[in-house]
């Protein structure tokens, strides 16, 4: 459901209306068709964070790119498990799955990075970077390069406080993507919206709602204080009054 936020840089072409620079997308469809995205399973991959999984989230950050889900390896193994995979694309991005804040964006500029400099292994704040034809070709991984990129979205969870920091993260993120798509939360602390939770332009949310699963709220809906909607489809329109508990319905 979020997208990922476009990567912009600045272009040479000077607006002759504004003072400041012309800014275009940059794009990095080649990432998607060209990576194998190798995500290595770590404890609590199945934790549920606003309707998704540890591990869901690290698959939703690879975007398109083929996915390969394994458990986790000693590092002394790491090369040998991933021969295989370097058959299959020209670049291999090794993920770990309690690195749920990664976005597209980040991993996107790493690999555009990666590839501009022609580099054959990188270590990032927490996972890989390796060319195809260096991992065939090599028995042994050699000075890789250090390059960080948004390391607090490299944060990995392994306590209560790393759970806690997360959620507060993954619900800010999931709000402003509904504001910036024409719906307007009031009190937006109090309201709690899972990732899959679809929600139209003009709706206005009040506080003290929770919105869970695959609920649908059409457009122009108001929700009043105090609802708590798990998967239902609230029609365009509609006004909710503190209803306690709304599940699994058509309204």
């Amino acid at each position: 459901m979020i997208e990922e936020i476009v990567v912009k840089e600045r272009s040479e072409e000077e607006s002759s209306i504004l003072p400041k620079s012309i800014v275009s997308a940059k794009s990095y469809d080649w990432v998607e068709e060209e990576t194998l995205a190798i995500i290595l399973k770590r404890p609590l991959f199945s934790l549920n964070i606003c309707g998704k999984s540890l591990i869901d989230w690290v698959v939703l950050a690879c975007g398109k790119m083929q996915k390969v889900v394994i458990d986790e390896v000693k590092e002394e193994d790491l090369l040998e498990i991933l021969k295989p995979y370097a058959e299959t694309k020209k670049y291999l991005l090794v993920l770990f799955s309690d690195t749920p804040l990664l976005e597209k964006s980040t991993i996107a500029q790493a690999l555009d990075y990666f590839a501009s400099k022609n580099l054959s292994a990188m270590i990032l704040p927490r996972g890989y970077v390796f060319s195809s034809n260096y991992i065939k070709t090599t028995d042994v991984i050699f000075s890789p390069v250090r390059k960080s990129f948004s390391p607090e979205q490299f944060l990995q969870v392994s306590s209560p406080n790393d759970i806690s920091e997360v959620f507060e993260i993954l619900s800010q993120r999931i709000r402003e993507y509904h504001k910036a798509n024409g719906v307007i939360l009031m009190g937006e602390k109090s309201i709690y919206i899972d990732a899959d939770v679809e929600i139209e332009a003009g709706v206005i949310i009040e506080p003290m709602n929770i919105l869970k699963g695959s609920t649908m709220i059409e457009e122009n809906c108001v929700l009043k204080s105090g609802n708590f909607i798990v998967d239902t489809l609230v029609k365009k329109g509609t006004t909710l009054f503190g209803e306690h508990l709304v599940m699994g319905k058509r309204l």
